[in-house]
């Protein structure tokens, strides 16, 4: 069918309104924080990161010949899929590119010594929205010929979780596939074979239809798992020797939407969370609320500096769900200048945007979606001769969500992250494409300040 193009006089546009004009995308220093043993803060140090509100995935382990364990970050949603490796004083040591640059889904790794040569490798997973590719490089960054495979369905994107660790107490590490939200619990177990990974056990944690993710860890030869998404959390305990064996089964019912990473700390199984500023422990069949300064965190325990006592890491999450429960929903974030994009309640998306500067406002409220249009030529005349008349021509990817008011792409700045418009929602190109494709008409768009 023939798309034609529509004319529109709308004051949507941005102050900036000439072509020639452009200004740098917000950028943040994300905190990576260590605390002692019972919750000090001892250190901290930043890293930059080009969309700070999808966080970073975590990993602690020794990547040099020192003895000395290293922080390696995944990269989160909205990034380039690189692994970046710090010292414990802040120091990069280095980085790699685990998948094509285009992939912006955000990563999962998990570190261990797969293939026992006697050093740690790196493994990698997409998060929600990536294909379910897993990657293994070695200490150095370079790819392992027989460690790259997709380890489900490839056409599932719902994200693949990680968990290593030597789960049979052979001395050999396995690695540990879990589907994040979305997908079924299919725990698969993979184990070095001569020259490749190779499946070694499968098994479904719960119910096959049961699609509220998976997210684990190993410790002491067990594997420890709990559903990531929705407050009613799940917590197994399973023995991976021959046949997997169940040995304990508890339900937390926790007030927060979902469940960001399990670890062990202090000798119990602690959970951090996707939404709410709080560390749960789970210790003789009771939870205990730390408060700390985030909302939403990844977190590892480690043994930094050798000294018998383990420490706790923090770096900040991907706020993997909210109370959206319509099959699709655009949530606008005026304070955070921010626009997330949902899925049964599952953040696919979020990236930042210019919305109306003062005078001009973008309506707050519930609306929707109401139509879906290629091109709009955004033209305003305030009067004749009046140097403020424009013609920005045609804009491709335009979602209307309020007479008037659009969700469209800004060529003609490059300063999301700040209010720049006449009341229209601005996006850059890439953002735009896929909030356009993804977006259906009559999905609810809530505008909040």
């Amino acid at each position: 069918m023939r798309k034609y193009p529509f004319y529109i006089i709308l004051a949507i546009l941005a102050s900036f309104i000439f072509p020639s004009i452009a200004q740098a995308s917000a950028t943040w220093n994300v905190p990576i924080t260590t605390y002692d043993q019972d919750w000090n803060q001892i250190g901290s140090f930043t890293v930059w990161q080009a969309n700070a509100q999808a966080g970073f995935s975590l990993a602690v382990a020794d990547l040099g010949t020192d003895g000395v364990p290293e922080l390696i970050l995944g990269q989160g949603l909205g990034n380039e899929p690189s692994v970046l490796v710090y010292s414990q004083s802040g120091s990069k040591i280095g980085s790699l590119l685990a998948y094509d640059q285009s992939m912006k889904a955000g990563l999962n790794l998990a570190v261990c010594d797969l293939d026992h040569d006697g050093a740690n490798e790196i493994i990698t997973a997409p998060q929600r929205g990536g294909g379910p590719h897993v990657k293994i490089f070695d200490r150095l960054g370079n790819p392992l010929a027989g460690g790259d495979l997709f380890v489900y369905n490839p056409g599932f994107e719902g994200g693949v979780n990680l968990a290593c660790g030597d789960l049979n107490e052979d001395g050999i590490d396995e690695l540990v596939t879990l589907p994040a939200a979305g997908g079924g619990p299919h725990v698969k177990i993979w184990r070095w074979s001569g020259d490749h990974l190779e499946l070694s056990k499968e098994f479904f944690a719960y119910a096959a239809d049961d699609q509220r993710g998976l997210v684990g860890t190993i410790h002491d030869g067990v594997l420890h798992l709990s559903t990531q998404h929705a407050s009613a959390t799940s917590v197994k305990s399973f023995i991976v020797h021959s046949d997997p064996k169940l040995i304990s089964e508890k339900i937390l019912d926790l007030p927060e939407k979902g469940v960001a990473s399990i670890f062990i700390h202090d000798e119990a199984l602690n959970f951090s969370t996707t939404s709410n500023q709080a560390v749960y422990n789970l210790k003789f069949d009771t939870i205990q609320k730390i408060e700390t300064d985030f909302s939403g965190l990844n977190i590892v325990s480690a043994d930094l500096n050798q000294n018998g006592q383990e420490e706790i890491i923090s770096v900040p999450a991907r706020p993997s769900f909210g109370d959206y429960p319509e099959s699709k929903s655009i949530v606008i974030d005026l304070s955070e200048q921010r626009l997330y994009a949902f899925q049964n309640g599952i953040l696919d998306n979020t990236f930042l945007i210019s919305s109306g500067k003062f005078p001009w406002h973008t309506p707050v409220g519930n609306h929707s979606v109401l139509a879906k249009i290629p091109y709009v030529d955004y033209t305003w005349n305030y009067g004749a001769n009046d140097p403020r008349n424009y013609s920005l021509g045609f804009v491709p990817y335009n979602l209307r969500i309020y007479p008037h008011i659009y969700i469209h792409y800004a060529y003609w700045h490059n300063n999301f992250g700040h209010p720049m418009s006449h009341g229209c929602v601005n996006v850059n190109l890439e953002n735009m494409k896929w909030i356009y494709d993804w977006a259906e008409e009559n999905i609810p768009v809530e505008v909040r300040e």
